[in-house]
């Protein structure tokens, strides 16, 4: 019962998209269903969703974001992002590997909404190629992820690891096949049928025009390491980062004024309170562990309960650290004992975030889309072969190796 109830949360949502309703609108509706569909007082949906939009962390989530449009419209604004992407584009020879590479280097940040950073840089490159609103967005949160496999500096890697009980290391190696499926896959369907496109000579890339590469990167790596190394916060990160980029490029007042104002974007803040609130919402309802644990009740086959039960938490909560927390407790106690107990975990894990990728409430996804004024269906169309050839690929691990 709980499933049709979430079935039917998840396709009201959908219609809503599909009718072009905003995506805060729809999020609001859809948290009302959600929360009356399980029991929840009225008022009790309304605690739960002013809860979650003065929560710390989604103060926190919202000022990041306002810091990372900021950062990005001051690298605009000052033309030093034309310059980053020519300047890769020397260097890689092919515009089509430069807007793969800008948001696989956010990716190594390990944030919420991340995609937003390599946004703006993507479409000064993929304006060369001519690409789709749904295409651009496709490439630059695809390839934002394709290390969330494997790099041991992500939450929902870590806590699986732990909860398995092997080294986070180990998994970074086992999972080393999906980051790659996902880059190349990624890559054949981001630019199916776009021919490449260069500019320069072909010849070797001269020192100076390096360092100039180096010096417009720097506030990029300054807030990667601060993020990964030192653990500090995005939102301080990059107010460390735009510090640096107003003395470096002697950015004067006047511009920082109208970049900051052209960075308030109040619907966008207002979905990630509804995002944050429909979350909050679902913890409330209890309705994932339900359903998790009447699949895990059930008698359905090992293979796919191990990718039914991660990849439709996956789907809802659209977090790795969810579908970990949710999924794994009720998963590993059956399969503990199973001679193959590694690659089920490892097949779970994928398909959660096969999910996750999928997930309307994805925030990578959603701003993303957003930014590119994209088409869900679109979208659609260009992730469901890569994530299942992700799937696939966990599959045939499973079974024969």
């Amino acid at each position: 019962m709980d499933l049709i109830k979430i079935g039917i949360v998840f396709l009201t949502i959908f219609i809503l998209l599909y009718r072009k309703v905003k995506l805060w609108i729809s999020l609001l509706g859809g948290t009302f269903i959600l929360g009356l569909l399980f029991h929840l007082p009225f008022i009790g949906i309304w605690r739960n969703l002013l809860e979650a939009t003065i929560d710390p962390k989604t103060l926190l989530l919202i000022s990041a974001l306002l810091a990372i449009l900021f950062f990005s419209h001051l690298l605009k604004e000052t033309g030093r992002m034309r310059e980053i992407l020519e300047g890769l584009v020397h260097l890689f020879k092919d515009i089509r590997v430069v807007i793969s590479i800008l948001p696989a280097i956010i990716g190594l940040m390990p944030i919420l909404g991340g995609a937003l950073v390599s946004a703006p840089m993507v479409v000064e490159g993929s304006d060369r190629l001519q690409l789709s609103p749904e295409r651009r967005t496709f490439i630059n949160y695809w390839f934002r992820h394709v290390w969330e496999f494997t790099l041991p500096t992500f939450p929902g890697l870590i806590l699986f690891a732990s909860l398995v009980n092997v080294p986070v290391r180990r998994f970074g190696w086992l999972h080393l096949p999906f980051t790659l499926t996902a880059i190349l896959i990624g890559f054949f369907i981001g630019f199916q049928g776009i021919r490449k496109v260069t500019t320069g000579s072909g010849s070797s890339v001269p020192f100076s025009s390096l360092l100039r590469l180096l010096e417009n990167l720097l506030p990029f790596f300054l807030a990667i390491l601060l993020v990964i190394l030192f653990r500090i916060e995005l939102v301080i990160a990059l107010g460390v980062s735009i510090l640096v980029m107003v003395v470096l490029f002697r950015i004067d007042g006047k511009v920082l004024k109208n970049e900051f104002i052209k960075s308030l974007d109040l619907e966008l803040f207002l979905t990630i309170s509804l995002i944050m609130g429909f979350k909050k919402v679902l913890e409330s309802s209890h309705a994932m562990e339900g359903i998790s644990e009447a699949l895990a009740s059930s008698s359905v086959p090992p293979l796919f309960m191990v990718t039914s039960i991660p990849l439709l938490v996956g789907l809802m909560a659209g977090a790795p650290i969810a579908i970990v927390g949710i999924s794994f407790p009720l998963l590993i106690p059956l399969f503990r004992e199973d001679p193959n107990f590694l690659n089920l975990m490892s097949l779970a894990f994928i398909s959660g975030l096969s999910g996750h990728l999928l997930s309307p409430f994805h925030l990578c996804l959603i701003l993303t889309k957003e930014y590119f004024k994209a088409d869900w269906k679109g979208i659609y169309c260009l992730a469901c072969i890569p994530v299942a050839s992700l799937l696939l690929v966990g599959f045939v691990k499973t079974l024969f190796f």
